[in-house]
Order: C-alpha cells, then sequence, then structure tokens
C-alpha cells in the first residue's frame, strides 16, 4: 500500500526537530496534552492544505494515517493550533528551517543565493483598491538558500513597502555563514553595495557575485574595489545559479498561495515561517524520492547486467566495468 504523503511529511519534519534538538515540551508544568512536535507538525500541514482553522480541524477527522502517525490522543480544538501559532517564538521556527540543509550529509560548504518577495495580506481585488485609493501592503520575505539543493537556510520579515532589500543582507548571510562555511553568495543588483562583497569575501572568506546597478556608469568611477571587479566581468555560470531562488519563490507561490489569512503582525510572521517549513518538507521529500528511486533503478539495471553475463555471455571485462561504475555512483551517493 502506498505510504500517505502526509505521513512523509511528518516523519522529515521529526527528523528535522530531532536533529535540532527542539523539546517536546516549553516547560515541565504544562498540561502535556498535545507536544510542541504535534503542533508544528499540524501547523505545517495545514499551510498544505490552505484551510482556515476551523476548517483544518475537520479535515483532520478524515486523515486517520496523520493522527494515527502522531499519536495523537483526541483532536485538538481550533483554538488550540490557532493560539500556538501566535505563541511560539520566532526564533525557534528560524532555528528547524535552518536545521533542514543538516539532513543532506553531504553538503561541506553552501552556495548561497539571497532574495525577496512579497505576500499579499489583504484579498482585496486591484479595483478595489485603486477605486477607494487605499495603500496596498504586503510583507516582504526574504530569503538565504541554498539553491544547488533548493532549501531555505534563514529568512527575514519584514512590513513593506517600508525598507529597501540591501538592509537584510547582513543578517541573512551571517546566519547562513553559521550553519556551514559559505562557497559563493550571489544577489541580484538591489543588493549591490561594496559592503557586502566586503562581508563576503574578507570576513566569512566566500565569493561574491553581485552585479553593479548602473551598467553605463564607466568603471572609474565605480566605488569600490569589488565593484570594479564586477564591472569587468563575472561568471555568468555562476551568476546563473541565482535564477534558483525565483524557482524556490515560484514553488511557494504555486502550493501554499501568495496571500495570507492571517490577520495580526505576529501570526502573519508565524505564517510565512510555516510555509517555508512546509516548503523545505516537501522538498526534501522530493529529493528522498529522486535518491530511493535511483538506487531501485540502479539495482534493476544491475541485475539485468548480471542476467545478461548468464543468458548470452558478455565478455567478463564489460561485465567487470559495468559493476565497477555502478558501485561507484553507488559509494558516492551514499557518501
Amino acid at each position: 500500500m502506498k505510504e500517505s504523503k502526509y505521513v512523509r511529511l511528518a516523519y522529515i519534519i521529526y527528523r528535522v526537530l530531532r536533529n535540532s534538538r527542539i523539546p517536546l515540551f516549553l516547560h515541565r508544568k504544562s498540561n502535556h496534552v498535545f507536544s510542541l512536535w504535534q503542533h508544528i507538525v499540524l501547523l505545517t500541514v495545514r499551510q498544505y492544505e490552505g484551510k482556515s482553522y476551523r476548517l483544518f480541524v475537520e479535515w483532520l477527522v478524515e486523515a486517520y494515517y496523520l493522527r494515527m502517525f502522531l499519536q495523537l490522543s483526541h483532536i485538538p480544538h481550533y483554538t488550540t493550533l490557532q493560539k500556538f501559532s501566535s505563541r511560539i517564538n520566532g526564533t525557534l521556527l528560524e532555528k528547524i528551517i535552518s536545521s533542514f540543509i543538516l539532513l543532506l550529509t553531504n553538503i561541506r560548504k553552501i552556495f548561497t543565493g539571497i532574495d525577496s518577495t512579497g505576500f499579499k495580506i489583504t484579498h482585496a481585488s486591484q479595483y478595489y483598491t485603486e477605486r477607494t485609493g487605499t495603500r496596498r501592503k504586503y510583507a516582504k520575505l526574504s530569503i538565504g538558500a541554498d539553491v544547488l539543493q533548493q532549501i531555505i537556510c534563514t529568512i527575514k520579515i519584514r512590513r513593506a513597502p517600508t525598507r529597501h532589500d540591501n538592509i537584510d543582507f547582513r543578517p541573512i548571510i551571517t546566519k547562513t555563514s553559521k550553519i556551514s562555511p559559505l562557497s559563493v553568495v550571489t544577489a541580484d543588483k538591489a543588493y549591490d553595495s561594496e559592503e557586502n562583497h566586503v562581508l563576503v569575501r574578507e570576513l566569512l572568506h566566500g565569493f561574491s557575485i553581485i552585479p553593479t546597478r548602473y551598467e553605463n556608469v564607466p568603471i572609474w568611477k565605480t566605488h569600490g574595489r569589488y565593484r570594479k571587479q564586477m564591472k569587468r566581468g563575472y561568471s555568468k555560470l555562476l551568476y546563473g545559479q541565482r535564477n534558483k531562488n525565483e524557482t524556490i519563490v515560484s514553488v511557494i507561490k504555486r502550493l501554499f498561495g501568495e496571500h495570507i489569512t492571517s490577520r495580526l503582525v505576529r501570526t502573519q510572521n508565524r505564517e510565512l515561517s510555516f510555509r517555508c517549513i512546509a516548503y523545505n518538507t516537501h522538498r526534501i521529500t522530493n529529493l528522498t524520492i529522486i535518491i530511493d528511486g535511483f538506487y531501485k533503478a540502479r539495482h534493476h539495471l544491475r541485475v539485468y547486467i548480471l542476467d545478461l553475463y548468464a543468458k548470452q555471455g558478455l565478455p567478463s571485462l564489460f561485465l567487470i566495468v559495468a559493476l565497477a561504475f555502478l558501485h561507484c555512483k553507488l559509494s558516492r551517493l551514499k557518501h
């Protein structure tokens, strides 16, 4: 029988919570009816379903396998999830988001890309806002991600339009470097600053690729040593990896929507954090399926080669080379 998708998601989240050493309960004198892990899984799955708290609790009645995996004593009231979402600390959620990249054991250095996007905090149409003359506000999410694995490492949430993108470069890159050393940092022209280049290259010992804003300004008028290097040229192949940041943003909005249902600023920030946790879980699940499928395909290919050797008598040299190639590929994946 095919395993439930939500059970796989819950299993991945449990692994992340265990590796990041998140406690089961925030206080020893809490009522211990629902654990912290159960709350986080339920609120993450709620982002997948895109339901309100009331409708999500009704949906839990049908989610038998998920309830069995979480070992829920009973279905929580919708206000239980709502109050937990408002009560949980944002720093704790950021720690959980940063722990997903550590599940991939072959990561030694992070190829970082940084970008930002906006989420609508109201369902008012553009026609209505233009007719009434109201200003459309939105929540701005800045992400620092490993673009090779397409996993979000750090986030920064602000109210917009208030501040420019460049203000979030230093906190995001600094937090990402604490997870694992940086190899390359790519960003678009919105993050063009000599201070950003100095931070990445001299303090964090990485390599930065941030194109300059004004292409028509000559090199001798450009301020900064590293910005002049960007004027002279940079690797388009490395900078092209930044486009995967746009892919991450596109997947988040296509899977979970571009609207935020919460009304308070605190709960809006928590909803965006759970949305990033849901994306990372979705991505890790897909990577696991791909690797498992690769192992199964290699196993079937190995059996097919041995079967050909038994039936048609293939040369022993071909057999040895083919099996050695398969062994080499499998050992690289394991490590």
